[in-house]
């Protein structure tokens, strides 16, 4: 692993984190895929940088191309060499890396991610918690039944219960994370278990060992790439903000 763009060093940073690996089984190379002249990871950039709670922004890949693409539009960037099972085991690794207070994962595949939506997660991350999972209500009803589409049952508290692709609840589960960092720190040392597994959902590995993961609502149109024909969806959306 090694660093290819100067952070800058202080403890009280909030730092919003990018993973963007190339391989998918679904779509390779989609952190590149061009979204309307415009690569989707520079539009993911472009839009946590207009997050005001974050104090810097960082790209994490595992691929050269994606770095090289990052070194020549200044956008900063880690490579992280070793194996990562999940996005935020990338953002663990990173750490040594990065100094900072609070870590924000930002997926690499929502070039429309709410600024908003990253302000109101981080307004609300409480360390005594240490991680924060951003939701929005479900409001079309495709989405119910998608399997890419991750749902979320909470208790009073507001606290995740369980996460499952399956129609469970009327929230979904955005890919929007907020970390101390020693939550963080503490994710690639926790045991794996067989909801993570059969799910796919990451944020499972802290309720499966104990920890509590505190949901915060927020606004967003929660519209992932996960497959090529989804560009089209993103391009539809695009057009209808001119």
């Amino acid at each position: 692993m090694r660093s290819l763009s100067k952070v800058d060093h202080e403890s009280d940073l909030t730092v919003g984190l990018i993973p963007a690996r190339w391989h998918s089984t679904r779509f390779e190379g989609k952190p590149l895929v061009d979204i309307m002249g415009i690569p989707m990871i520079r539009r993911v950039y472009d839009r946590a940088c207009m997050a005001s709670s974050l104090d810097t922004v960082v790209v994490l890949t595992d691929d050269e191309r994606i770095n090289d693409y990052c070194a020549k539009h200044e956008m900063r960037c880690i490579v992280v060499d070793e194996p990562c099972h999940t996005g935020t085991d990338r953002c663990a690794a990173a750490l040594e890396l990065i100094d900072g207070h609070t870590f924000v994962n930002i997926q690499g595949d929502e070039p429309l991610i709410n600024p908003d939506a990253i302000d109101r997660l981080v307004d609300n991350h409480t360390h005594h918690i240490g991680v924060t999972n951003a939701y929005v209500k479900i409001d079309q009803d495709y989405k119910l039944h998608d399997k890419n589409v991750v749902k979320v049952v909470t208790n009073a508290n507001n606290h995740a219960m369980h996460y499952s692709r399956l129609p469970i609840s009327e929230f979904q589960q955005l890919g929007l994370y907020a970390f101390s960092r020693d939550m963080l720190s503490v994710f690639p040392t926790l045991d794996v278990g067989k909801n993570e597994t059969e799910e796919n959902v990451e944020m499972l590995r802290f309720v499966e060992n104990g920890f509590l993961v505190k949901m915060i609502e927020v606004e967003d149109d929660g519209l992932s790439v996960d497959t090529p024909e989804d560009v089209k969806l993103v391009e539809l959306k695009l057009g209808g903000y001119h």
